[in-house]
């Protein structure tokens, strides 16, 4: 009997840590590589999805390849929902220097609110050195 109770309380207080989980000790990095607008969708959702569960959780997103022109201002669809991510939700989103290179996309055509970086794919590996969770994004 005391084996049962000290499993329920087990099993009790670790739903109990899940739910109260703020997501403060988390940080992730998600990678965007799509120019897809479904795969754009599932970005938005992903992120929306995420910051319901873990608010508190730091998070940056790394755009690169086709994923750039989500953050142009002249090819984003989701200019509204990315300016309520980065002021509001405290996500931050970089681009690749290297694809903007690459792609011909000067600071001018990002959205404000966006970052870059020299490599893309160097951010990814420096935030996993860091500890930071990768999700590649938009699947």
């Amino acid at each position: 009997m005391k084996n049962l109770i000290f499993l329920f309380l087990l099993v009790s207080s670790s739903l109990f840590a899940q739910k109260t989980d703020d997501g403060s000790k988390h940080k992730v990095v998600f990678q965007f590589v799509s120019g897809d607008s479904l795969s754009q969708k599932s970005l938005i959702n992903n992120l929306k999805n995420f910051r319901e569960g873990w608010p508190k959780a730091q998070v940056e997103v790394v755009f690169h390849g086709n994923g750039i022109f989500m953050v142009t201002s002249e090819k984003t669809t989701y200019m509204k929902e990315l300016m309520d991510f980065a002021q509001n939700k405290d996500v931050k989103m970089v681009v690749c220097g290297n694809t903007m290179k690459q792609k011909k996309i000067t600071k001018e055509q990002l959205l404000p609110f966006v970052s870059v970086v020299p490599m893309g794919i160097g951010e990814i590996i420096i935030k996993q050195e860091e500890g930071w969770s990768y999700i590649k994004a938009g699947l």
